[in-house]
């Protein structure tokens, strides 16, 4: 007789993004390779983002406690004036 197969989870490669509000009590999202990122009016719609970006994988979205400032780092401190120096693989979103 064969042997009954059990479905293996790959193993987790940790947090990828980080939910919390930045010094202006904004609602921010960001990852931990700084290449995406965004500003939300609420909690929900932050972490909608967050969940949505990582395929649903558990343990992959962190909520900040209150009191602890998130900021979006690397994502939104690119020269305007140059392009060029955006790296492909960053994609930046938003939603007016």
């Amino acid at each position: 007789m064969g042997k009954a197969m059990s479905k293996v989870e790959p193993p987790s490669r940790g947090v990828r993004f980080m939910v919390g509000r930045d010094v202006g009590g904004r609602w921010v999202v960001s990852d931990r390779d700084g290449l995406v990122g965004g500003l939300f009016t609420d909690r929900a719609s932050a972490v909608h983002f967050a969940m949505f970006e990582s395929d649903r994988t558990p343990g992959a979205v962190c909520c900040l406690p209150e009191g602890v400032t998130l900021s979006l780092g690397p994502v939104f401190e690119i020269p305007v004036k140059a392009p060029e120096a955006i790296d492909p693989r960053m994609k930046i979103v938003g939603r007016a």
